[in-house]
């Protein structure tokens, strides 16, 4: 499991390439679940705008969204 840190405030961690990334805040608190197949991130606390945006911005460079392979 690999942890990566925008800022101070935030961390990253993927639990399988594939998986979902779950970022959290500096005491540990599960922020938000992204979904790189989709996309999405799921904020399950409330952040101000500013950041939000800045870690939806980080995690779609870092993480982009996965084109399903067409059989």
């Amino acid at each position: 499991m690999k942890t990566q840190v925008l800022t101070s405030g935030f961390h990253f961690r993927r639990s399988t390439p594939e998986g979902l990334v779950q970022v959290f805040n500096e005491n540990s608190y599960l922020m938000a679940l992204y979904n790189p197949s989709t996309g999405v991130a799921s904020w399950q606390r409330v952040v101000l705008a500013t950041q939000k945006a800045t870690i939806e911005r980080w995690l779609e460079e870092h993480y982009p969204k996965q084109l399903a392979a067409r059989a």
